[in-house]
């Protein structure tokens, strides 16, 4: 084979590795994205049960100081009623103390409903504080292993660039000019095989001289159709079992 052919094809081969490289390199921030959404999800669970166990406790609170208002209104109230002088002042008095009472007593339900919701929401903290840290665990292993393997993907990219360097140093201008023509063209096949007479990226028939030249692989050809660089693969050979 024409020496400028095999190293269009190493070429090529180079070319399609330097690809596969930066198509893996791309995925990689996904990838960690993707892990650290999970983190976030988790993080917002525990968030969302703290900040609504805040509220419950802050609620809490303030009927307490609703209920403490009212027993000290009560006791206000119940201190005027020595000096009651009539039956209408003394039932108003008495009508009033049973309506605070049963402001009191709804205030104190809802409380103690509170303190239920706090004790039940309580529980769940250490729960998804475990799954939180577990999770945050594997997204920093994950993110060194994907650190770790952009690095290596680096580096083999920056070999790739030099030994592809050192390959177009090896090939005539006219040739890596056409080769980068082709490329811009028609993707990531530039160098492609005869087929039963055919183009192996195009399909287009070639004719019966230009086949017989691309067999002979003397020189570097091109399909008269996609202008792509052609070679030949020998079929192999088929051993012959003699009977003994």
């Amino acid at each position: 084979m024409n020496p400028q052919l095999q190293q269009l094809i190493a070429l090529q081969e180079t070319d399609h590795e330097i690809a596969d490289l930066k198509r893996r390199l791309e995925t990689i921030p996904q990838q960690t994205e993707t892990s650290r959404s999970h983190l976030a999800r988790e993080k917002k669970k525990l968030d969302e049960l703290q900040n609504n166990i805040q509220e419950k406790q802050k609620e809490r609170g303030q009927l307490e100081r609703q209920a403490l208002a009212e027993k000290d209104h009560m006791a206000k109230i119940r201190i005027k009623l020595p000096n009651v002088k009539t039956n209408k002042e003394y039932s108003a008095i008495l009508v009033e103390v049973e309506a605070i009472k049963n402001t009191i007593a709804s205030l104190e339900d809802r409380e103690l409903e509170i303190m239920e919701a706090l004790e039940e929401k309580e529980k769940e903290i250490p729960r998804l504080q475990d799954l939180y840290k577990k999770e945050e665990r594997q997204f920093q292993d994950f993110k060194a292993q994907k650190e770790a393997e952009q690095a290596r993907l680096l580096k083999d990219l920056e070999d790739l660039q030099v030994k592809r360097q050192g390959i177009i140093g090896t090939l005539e201008d006219q040739w890596v000019h056409h080769y980068e023509q082709v490329a811009r063209m028609r993707g990531e096949r530039v160098v492609v095989p005869l087929e039963d007479n055919c183009c192996g990226g195009c399909n287009q028939q070639v004719l019966p001289q230009l086949a017989i030249d691309i067999q002979l692989g003397e020189k570097v050809l091109q399909c008269n159709g996609c202008y792509r660089f052609l070679y030949w693969v020998p079929a192999p050979e088929t051993q012959t079992v003699v009977p003994e």
